[in-house]
């Protein structure tokens, strides 16, 4: 079936798409980790880290770790808590990746998901009867010094393609921190989409944050002043952390 995106979908944000995973440096060096013998297998693994880090994902967490910067978007102590909250939950989150699934999720959800998603986005741009109108408002972000996917190329070709695209480059951000603390990513979706806009709120990022260089950008002082962070003993104290039932 052709590519069928909803009238009830009023917009898309698209993160480093992998729709350009065929022309990748995962796909090149991805494989032949898998097809690594097991006992090789989690060194493989580690030789792929550098392809989606960059060089100011730890400088930044030296100075948040310090308490001399935070992200712009952490400017309260509820927001504080729950960063925190979900640093704490980051081990159990990331588990180590058996190889079955890594070899499953390279060839079945990135290459062949690619492949599909191709032909599709595709067929939908050439059919007739206005079928290219139904495609909704897009956000694209892309980090520019992504190194799994050749994202500000793929941003490009999308820009040619897609109806009512709208590219931002994440300065200086490698594909694991596009969506870090180098990028207001709510406030370019409230500039991007009008209904969230409507709602109030920012729609660029602070203006000293913006005006930060090397591993300042993105970062600001903490909003108290204090030299110490949160005490992590208060990141699920009731005045922070409210637990909802299912």
């Amino acid at each position: 079936p052709k590519l069928d995106l909803s009238q009830n979908l009023k917009g898309l944000v698209l993160v480093n798409p992998a729709t350009c995973y065929d022309r990748s440096a995962l796909a090149s060096k991805g494989p032949s980790v898998v097809s690594l013998p097991k006992f090789l297998y989690p060194l493989g693994v580690l030789s792929l880290i550098p392809l989606f880090t960059d060089e100011y994902a730890l400088p930044q967490l030296g100075l948040m770790l310090s308490s001399k910067a935070l992200p712009s978007v952490i400017d309260t102590p509820e927001r504080e808590a729950y960063m925190g909250r979900n640093a704490f939950s980051l081990p159990s989150k990331l588990q180590y990746m058996p190889q079955g699934t890594l070899e499953w999720r390279l060839e079945q959800w990135l290459r062949r998901g690619c492949e599909d998603v191709s032909i599709k986005l595709k067929n939908s741009l050439n059919s007739s009867g206005g079928r290219r109108k139904k495609i909704p408002p897009v956000l694209l972000v892309a980090g520019e010094k992504d190194g799994t996917l050749p994202s500000i190329a793929e941003a490009e070709r999308l820009l040619g393609l897609l109806p009512d695209c709208t590219v931002h480059v994440v300065e200086g951000a490698g594909h694991a921190c596009t969506c870090g603390s180098r990028v207001d990513i709510a406030a370019l979706m409230r500039a991007r989409f009008k209904e969230l806009h409507q709602e109030g709120g920012r729609i660029a990022m602070k203006q000293v944050a913006a005006e930060g260089e090397g591993i300042n950008f993105g970062l600001e002082p903490r909003y108290d002043g204090a030299s110490v962070g949160l005490l992590p003993t208060k990141y699920w104290s009731e005045k922070y952390y409210q637990k909802i039932e299912k």
